[in-house]
């Protein structure tokens, strides 16, 4: 059985156009003729695909979104703040962690976020949210 890197296909195309309805969202591409693989052409009308799509800018490097950029901060931020000792106390004193250590501070905001790990922060925006609130009463707190 062949891995997904094995049997991706390659080529670059331009969005064309994107709606949404019930059944989901529709993106229209636009590939060169010259860049559509075979292997795409003769797959039969609703077949399946994995997706992996890479934002290029016109030196042909990666573009990151926003929502990537803000994911990565958030990230980034949660593990700042486990490691702050006032962060450690103060979410000790609100009754989400079990002790005052960047470990209690992790596995609380874990369970406050309803995460297994921070690095869901850059994927998950309804825990993302859910964070950035926790960290605005934490920085909003008279300590």
């Amino acid at each position: 059985m062949a891995t997904a890197k094995e049997a991706a296909m390659s080529f670059e195309a331009v969005k064309v156009s994107m709606r949404q309805d019930g059944k989901g969202s529709y993106i229209t591409l636009a590939l060169h003729p010259n860049q559509v693989p075979l292997d795409l052409f003769a797959a039969p009308a609703g077949s399946r695909f994995g997706c992996a799509l890479v934002h290029i800018d016109e030196n042909e490097e990666p573009v990151k979104g926003r929502d990537a950029e803000e994911g990565d901060k958030a990230m980034a931020s949660a593990g700042m703040l486990c490691r702050n000792l006032r962060f450690q106390q103060w979410i000790h004193r609100e009754g989400l962690a079990l002790d005052i250590s960047e470990d209690g501070a992790i596995a609380a905001l874990r369970q406050h976020c309803g995460i297994t790990s921070r690095t869901e922060l850059k994927t998950n925006r309804e825990a993302r949210k859910i964070f950035l609130d926790l960290a605005k009463q934490f920085q909003t707190a008279k300590l």
